[in-house]
């Protein structure tokens, strides 16, 4: 179904001719976003349309024709063309006409996996540190079926993706062919942007464009491209390829004028104003914007669940993930969510996270989210970026050293550094603990990281400790500090996968992953890549032998397994498993350690090896936590046996 509201469905229309340019920016704006952003995204777009351009008086780069290619290499042209230096891919039988077009084009490195899933985490991490939007090459139905949870998570984050998987030949279409699927341009449709089944081989660059447009059109995201076999070896006498620099997308949309002030007056108005910060600060960097406005009014600054640190972590106006302090919500009388959904929670809240008394503002480019679940008293569909710029600009403007606002700066100094002694009180509690406890992991890998390192995290019930534990230093600029990358799908095996083309993407950085066994027996075969590519990433596997979000979620239903201490499907153990042979096995050094003492001495090493160009595995064997983490019960019967556990 076309949501023809929204800003990534508009602008598909709009690309697709279906509507005018006039059509276009009218629907934006009644859609909430100014006529200037909506005429911003009109002319990035436009370049389908040359008149407009023309009539400016400037000179325009121009495009490229090509004769008697085959479609595969019209493929490969066009990504040469437009600097596209990776393909991340797995080969299958359809995509041989591309495949074939690359080996003579070796400014194409085509870096691959042994499966489809990390092939599309890898291209995730890659576009979500860069900021560059990748491509990846999937074969046909089992390809894209492998894919599809790290394409949702990409989606879910806005990541720009332009995913091709090849298919059947269109003379052998109807037949049940090998793995033929008769729709596969729609199997991913609920997680893409844009998709499209290519039905002309000459059409190839225009399509290809169109896809790279609509990734990057906010709010981005992944879409998707189905090309039959016999259309990439097809000859086209001739083809033409638009420039990059005539493609581009603005995402900075402006916000009104009376949205701003309205927001201006709320804040310095409140008793206890919170900016909190979503997913969309993943792709648009507003750290800036947020701690000066938050100086301004003294407001607190809190994450959205699940996110990653994207705001610095010593600021004293950080007050950590939202609901982290249940007691200092009820407080909250201003709440501004900054590209953040409200609220992204495993089951629904008993009562209203915020107070129905509180004034609810709203800023986001994903139109569906905004006002979604809560009342919003202040809402616009507007760059996150242009906006909190905009408001710090007006609370400048304005005199914001009242009396009130000066108590509350004292009152949230004194909140905020009472939260952080309490951190570290609990760490050093723990320090000699065994299980290694994971506050100690994480403060020995503060200790040892680089100041501006990049971290790939999916420790899905251990990442509050990044947040607590590893120092995201404000008084450093944003390129000069460390960056945190985390998806908030929760799709397992993302993260040893992401760290790679984070780091193939950024071979300057120390690039670190810090994995849960869970996370990583679901992406492993990445693995195997980081060494073919000689990719020096160090490899930290939070290791509690279960999955225990499993159990903590079955803690919730207060049913049998919480009051027996038998929990279904979480055991990782018996047998256990051994971190170090999978990474051996792959070709990666590795070792793995239990006594806390080890720790710094082991980390070095892992360093040094990164220093070397080579990655490294470290698998430490961490505590557990909450009700039944002492449980050594596991669901068990043999078959050998024919016997059953009873206990």
């Amino acid at each position: 179904m076309i949501r023809e509201n929204s800003v990534f469905d508009l602008s598909r229309l709009y690309l697709d001719n279906k509507i005018s340019r006039r059509s276009f920016v009218t629907r934006l704006t009644q859609a909430g976003i100014s006529v200037s952003g909506a005429a911003s995204i009109a002319q990035a777009l436009g370049a389908n349309d040359a008149a407009p351009a023309l009539r400016t008086g400037g000179v325009h780069e121009t495009g490229r024709v090509l004769e008697n290619h085959t479609g595969g290499e019209l493929m490969a042209e066009f990504l040469l063309d437009w600097q596209v230096p990776y393909v991340f891919g797995l080969a299958g039988s359809e995509e041989v006409g591309f495949l074939d077009a690359l080996v003579d084009r070796t400014r194409l490195q085509y870096a691959t996996c042994l499966h489809e899933s990390a092939v599309m985490a890898m291209a995730d991490g890659y576009s979500r540190s860069t900021g560059q939007t990748s491509i990846v090459q999937l074969h046909s139905v089992a390809g894209t079926a492998y894919a599809l949870g790290q394409i949702a998570g990409s989606f879910r984050d806005n990541i720009p993706v332009v995913v091709v998987a090849g298919r059947q030949s269109t003379n052998f279409r109807g037949q049940d062919g090998f793995l033929e699927a008769a729709n596969l341009h729609q199997l991913p449709q609920e997680y893409a942007r844009w998709t499209w089944d290519l039905i002309s081989a000459a059409t190839i660059p225009e399509v290809m464009r169109r896809a790279f447009l609509l990734a990057e059109a906010p709010p981005g995201g992944p879409t998707f491209i189905t090309i039959s076999k016999d259309l990439l070896e097809t000859k086209v006498r001739t083809a033409e390829i638009l420039p990059r620099s005539r493609s581009r997308v603005a995402t900075d949309v402006a916000p009104t004028e009376k949205h701003v002030q309205e927001i201006a007056d709320t804040l310095l108005g409140a008793e206890l104003p919170v900016l909190f910060l979503g997913n969309e600060c993943i792709r648009y960097e507003i750290s800036a914007e947020v701690a000066g406005i938050a100086e301004e009014v003294a407001a607190l600054v809190m994450t959205a669940a699940k996110i990653p640190v994207v705001f610095p972590n010593t600021h004293p106006n950080y007050a950590g993930q939202f609901q982290d302090d249940r007691t200092v919500m009820p407080d909250i009388d201003a709440f501004w969510s900054l590209g953040a959904a409200m609220f992204k929670t495993s089951a629904r809240p008993k009562e209203p996270l915020i107070s129905r008394s509180a004034t609810v503002m709203h800023t986001s480019l994903v139109r569906s989210e905004v006002g979604r679940n809560y009342p919003v008293d202040i809402a616009s569909i507007a760059s996150i970026k242009s906006t909190s710029s905009a408001v710090l600009d007006e609370l400048r403007r304005r005199k914001t050293n009242s009396s009130a606002i000066k108590a509350r700066r004292r009152w949230i100094q004194e909140y905020t550094e009472k939260r952080r002694r309490s951190i570290e009180h609990m760490a050093k509690s723990e320090w000699e603990n065994q299980p290694i406890a994971s506050s100690r992991l994480m403060s020995e890998l503060d200790q040892r990281m680089a100041p501006d390192a990049f971290i790939v995290s999916e420790i899905v019930t251990n990442d509050r400790f990044i947040r607590q534990h590893l120092t995201f230093d404000h008084t450093r600029s944003f390129e000069q500090r460390r960056r945190n990358f985390d998806t908030v799908s929760r799709v397992l095996g993302w993260g040893v996968a992401a760290s790679i083309g984070v780091k193939i993407g950024n071979p300057d950085k120390e690039v670190w992953c810090l994995t849960g066994d869970g996370s990583l027996n679901f992406g492993s075969q990445a693995l195997w890549s980081a060494v073919r590519y000689e990719v020096p990433i160090g490899i930290i596997v939070f290791n509690n032998g279960q999955y225990q979000a499993n159990r903590l979620n079955q803690n919730l239903y207060q049913g049998r397994m919480l009051e027996t201490g038998k929990y279904i499907g979480v055991d990782l153990g018996h047998p256990d498993i051994s971190y170090v042979k999978i990474a051996e096995a792959y070709g990666l050094e590795a070792e793995r350690i239990e006594q806390p003492g080890d720790l710094a001495a082991t980390l070095k090493r892992c360093q040094d090896a990164m220093s070397e160009g080579r990655p490294y595995l470290v698998d430490v064997r961490i505590g557990n936590w909450g009700a039944g983490s002492d449980s050594t019960w596991y669901d068990f019967f043999s078959i050998a046996r024919n016997e059953v556990r009873k206990s």
